[in-house]
């Protein structure tokens, strides 16, 4: 019986060990601007574990055409990304028009970038970048 209440100990600080891994965040702020870049298939490749965790709160990753200091992706709330994306990205791509966004987030004390707000956006008339993965 002990040793049950050892692993479901060391599972519950895991678990919160990773909580806090994505969560703490420094008091810098960095704001930026881009275009959005849609994936039609989205696999979390290079960052599965962050991926997967982001999922479990109902986030999405949500690519950038011009990096910023390194920032490929951001991770937005499930109402920023409803915002970012109205359509398919393949009938976004017919339509001819892309979002294109102001957001800002904190970086992360244990490195990488927390939850980014999306402050504004804008729908553009200009053929959006769509790849398959």
């Amino acid at each position: 019986m002990n040793f049950i209440a050892y692993i479901v100990f060391a599972l519950f600080v895991i678990s919160i060990l990773i909580f806090l891994k994505y969560r703490i965040a420094t008091s810098r702020k960095t704001t930026g601007e881009s275009e959005v870049k849609y994936k039609v298939i989205e696999i979390g490749k290079n960052d599965f574990f962050r991926y997967s965790f982001e999922n479990l709160f109902g986030n999405k990753r949500v690519y950038l055409k011009e990096k910023l200091e390194n920032i490929e992706w951001l991770y937005v709330s499930k109402k920023d990304y409803n915002l970012l994306c109205p359509d398919s990205p393949l009938k976004m791509k017919e339509a001819n028009h892309t979002i294109k966004i102001k957001y800002e987030t904190q970086q992360l004390i244990f490195g990488g970038y927390g939850l980014a707000k999306i402050i504004s956006h804008e729908m553009i008339n200009k053929k959006p970048e769509v790849s398959k993965s």
